[in-house]
């Protein structure tokens, strides 16, 4: 079965230890969505607009650890479009909220993972217009938190350590 990840599921090195028989196929962009985060990535319906992310060959064991991963049924439901599985969160489950730096990081690298541009991708999947302003190198992790702030009309508190 081939399933597109977009979140934390990008990085190769956590869902190979997850998911012991999933095999990386490369990117892949799901037409139709853009993403949002609620604590977690997910991906919601916006005509026009694609998110790039990986796309992996899995068994159906590996499909019962995801399951189990993104508490399917409960915080994510599970969709097909043609061939392809992804998850998407429920929407009346959790709020707009900004991600963790752990899960951020984990994603980030993933990204590259899949040979896509972290900052210049992640902008694409948050629906932004392409900007020649994206930072390329060095630490990725603070611009990526504030496109993500911006992008959802979030605030970065100074001082809040929930995001550590």
């Amino acid at each position: 079965m081939k399933y597109f990840a977009y979140g934390s599921n990008l990085n190769i090195k956590q869902m190979t230890w997850r998911c012991q028989d999933a095999d990386p196929l490369g990117e892949f962009t799901l037409e139709g969505f853009q993403l949002v985060f609620r604590y977690y990535a997910d991906i919601i319906p916006v005509e026009g607009k694609s998110v790039k992310g990986g796309l992996w060959e899995i068994s159906e064991g590996d499909e019962k650890v995801l399951d189990s991963y993104e508490a399917f049924p409960h915080l994510y439901g599970k969709y097909y479009k043609k061939d392809i599985m992804y998850y998407r969160m429920h929407a009346d489950v959790r709020d707009l909220e900004l991600p963790s730096h752990g899960y951020l990081a984990g994603m980030l690298e993933g990204m590259e993972n899949f040979g896509l541009s972290p900052l210049e991708d992640l902008n694409h999947n948050l629906g932004n217009a392409p900007s020649d302003n994206i930072k390329r190198k060095g630490d990725l992790l603070q611009p990526a938190l504030q496109m993500i702030a911006d992008a959802m009309g979030l605030s970065i508190a100074d001082d809040d350590s929930s995001h550590y």
